[in-house]
């Protein structure tokens, strides 16, 4: 196995890219040509809310990975919500015969699909004993995700359709150590730059914070388990290495933990409110949902003068630097 130890996944990224041109191998895979790992990889990070990727090749859109967070942890798969920022999101990934949803939406996982909410069940327990070891969340429906492929359908003699879009990490395993909450997030098949650099270190930090805040504990290290760590032949050449920032400050995503959820339905059922008891939510939120109702629906430079309201120094500027990418 491969480890990669890194402060956040500015440098997580950076020595991906070392490792993968030392250790990598080509394959044939569905989706083409693939260069692999010939074992899993774990990433390591000391620094997990430093999860603001600035790679200018990688150019990750800041608005997307942001508000697919908040969509994350409402528990939706509703994806048409999502169409707001990556326009054919939901005709790519969503099940045309079910209204678009999106079959592994993880959040859904979390909070739904298995008819409770998994992430209040965590809370409630690691509240109770912070050295409790039967806390897994679950996202891998092995009954539903992974079909038979000797079964067909009576009426039409052809097998079963395997939804378009099934969970690439599968399950998460939360633990206290020392005050702080650590959590270890395994994958099935995790891309590079798609993935494990770019959404899932997101995605599952925002997780982790939440999370700890919710229990009232710090945060602490985030661990990847990649079993099939891959990069595509078709996007190769965007992986490359950039110099490495100052991580900006890290602005805390909550601060009145007991109003959190609250203010998450309020502002994913209206993002213009402007009544919020933590200031996440107004300060960095709401900003940011103006600025890219600004940039897709108004005037661009209006959006890029708009850009310096928002209250988070790493959002801040990746949306900044996103902006002057497209020239603004």
């Amino acid at each position: 196995m491969l480890t990669i130890f890194a402060k956040n996944v500015n440098e997580a990224f950076d020595m991906a890219v070392i490792q993968m041109e030392r250790v990598g191998v080509t394959e044939q895979s569905r989706n083409g040509g693939v260069t692999v790992a010939p074992y899993p990889v774990m990433t390591v990070y000391d620094r997990p809310q430093e999860r603001v990727l600035f790679n200018r090749y990688r150019d990750a859109n800041p608005f997307f990975h942001l508000f697919e967070c908040l969509w994350m942890l409402s528990g939706s798969n509703e994806g048409t919500w999502l169409d707001r920022f990556i326009s054919d999101f939901s005709s790519r990934y969503g099940e045309p015969e079910k209204g678009m949803m999106i079959w592994g939406a993880y959040g859904n996982r979390w909070r739904r699909w298995f008819e409770y909410d998994q992430l209040d069940v965590i809370i409630k327990r690691l509240r109770k004993d912070p050295k409790d070891r039967r806390v897994v969340i679950q996202m891998w429906d092995p009954q539903l995700d992974m079909y038979d492929p000797t079964e067909v359908d009576d009426e039409t003699g052809q097998p079963f359709p395997e939804p378009r879009d099934v969970p690439c990490n599968t399950a998460i395993y939360p633990r206290i150590v020392g005050g702080a909450l650590d959590i270890t997030v395994t994958c099935r098949s995790n891309d590079v730059v798609w993935g494990a650099y770019g959404a899932n270190a997101v995605h599952f930090s925002f997780l982790q914070e939440y999370l700890a805040g919710m229990i009232g504990v710090k945060v602490g290290k985030y661990y990847q388990l990649s079993n099939n760590w891959h990069l595509y032949d078709d996007v190769i050449k965007r992986f490359q290495r950039d110099p490495l920032p100052a991580y900006p400050k890290v602005t805390p995503i909550g601060d009145n933990w007991d109003a959190w959820d609250a203010d998450l339905t309020k502002f994913m059922s209206n993002p213009e409110a402007i009544v919020y008891e933590n200031s996440w939510f107004l300060h960095v939120a709401r900003p940011m949902w103006r600025v890219h109702s600004e940039w897709k629906f108004g005037d661009k430079l209006a959006a890029r003068r708009m850009a310096e309201t928002i209250g988070a120094e790493d959002w801040r500027r990746a949306v900044i630097e996103w902006m002057g990418r497209r020239g603004v």
